[in-house]
């Protein structure tokens, strides 16, 4: 059993990281955020506009008038 290599040691990523490296570009990186952030911005503006609603609701209920 001297000098054999076993487990995890014994297997080559370079294929894989090669792969991977040339089919992922920094274009491609950065389109990916870009596309996040547009999907995501109407969520944020959505959430505070949620909690807007709910405090005009809550005020409106507690103090018995609507204000904006």
């Amino acid at each position: 059993m001297e000098g054999s290599v076993t487990g995890m040691a014994s297997l080559d990523f370079s294929p894989v990281i090669t792969a991977l490296t040339s089919a992922v570009t920094p274009a491609n990186i950065i389109s990916l955020v870009g596309s996040i952030v547009a999907f995501g911005i109407p969520f944020v503006f959505m959430w505070f506009g949620m909690r807007k609603v709910i405090k005009i609701f809550r005020s409106a209920v507690m103090g018995g008038r609507i204000t904006v």
